[in-house]
């Protein structure tokens, strides 16, 4: 008779594609992962998986199990969190940068008896880390970190504009932006800059896309929050490289201006990342609808 756990551990090790993978993905030694391989390798009388350094490779026959089996599993792992939060509200722990959290999220929710939110501000990286510990449902990444036992959903596509202070006037016409960057690049290298970080990761990779070369300049302020970058550009303190959602109603409201809006945008896309094991879960469906219904509001 074929045991449960060892359907259970097949699926982790098709996933993951490593043994161990699967055993700290299901809290299990690895002997025991082993174990329900082959006890259901023997039992179904075939091979599941080709054994190859650092790998599991599925056969044919493994293949075809995964599809005839994978559905029922997810079902059946998630029939005791359903009914054991019947009578209770969801919570959903959701990890994020601040700032998109607060300019394309926060005006999305609303007041619920049955769900309950727990944010954590940080850096992808170590979202990511609590994440895999299973300290966090869900984690909205600025950058795609490899991990084999995560899936990632692309949620958005940003772009980053150079902005000023509402006051600043360039000295070049946007006529001559079209065909000539080099003035502009001139006359921004004299300028006071504000950055994220001292190495100024976001302004770096700006300059290099649009003007084909490394800015060498010291930041007269490094702020490791762009909603306050934002604040000091338009107090007048400086220019920067920002968001298009963080700065597309302070440009019309001439809180701040647009300095240039590269022809070659200079991207970066926004991920929803979450355990492989949970992507039928309640709080990775509600998040990607309340994110749906974000991305809708900001196209």
């Amino acid at each position: 008779m074929v045991n449960l756990e060892w359907y259970r551990s097949f699926i982790e090790v098709y996933r993951v594609g490593t043994v161990s993978g699967a055993a700290q993905v299901l809290h299990l030694t690895q002997p025991a992962v082993s174990q329900h391989i082959a006890a259901l390798e023997s039992t179904l009388g075939t091979q599941l998986f080709q054994r190859v350094p650092r790998r599991m490779l599925p056969t044919d026959a493994g293949k075809r199990l995964y599809t005839q089996t994978v559905a029922a599993i997810e079902t059946l792992e998630s029939i005791p969190t359903k009914s054991a939060m019947a009578d209770a509200p969801l919570l959903i722990r959701l990890g994020t940068p601040p700032e998109f959290f607060s300019e394309y999220i926060l005006k999305c929710l609303s007041l619920s008896d049955t769900t309950l939110f727990s944010i954590r501000f940080g850096l992808t990286q170590e979202l990511i880390e609590q994440l895999l510990e299973k300290n966090l449902d869900c984690v909205i990444a600025t950058q795609k970190i490899p991990k084999s036992e995560l899936e990632y959903q692309l949620l958005v596509e940003e772009s980053f504009w150079l902005v000023g202070p509402p006051t600043a006037i360039v000295p070049v016409s946007q006529d001559v932006l079209q065909a000539d960057l080099t003035l502009l690049e001139q006359w921004l290298s004299q300028q006071p800059w504000i950055a994220y970080s001292e190495d100024l990761p976001i302004i770096r990779r700006f300059w290099r896309v649009v003007f084909g070369r490394r800015l060498n300049v010291n930041p007269q302020f490094a702020i490791p929050d762009l909603r306050s970058i934002r604040s000091a550009i338009s107090l007048g303190l400086g220019y920067s490289v920002l968001p298009d959602y963080l700065c597309k109603e302070w440009i019309a409201e001439n809180r701040l201006t647009l300095v240039l809006k590269p022809a070659k945008a200079v991207t970066n896309h926004i991920w929803l990342a979450y355990r492989k094991s949970e992507r039928q879960s309640q709080q990775t469906a509600m998040l990607l609808n309340l994110l749906e219904s974000a991305s809708n509001i900001y196209s």
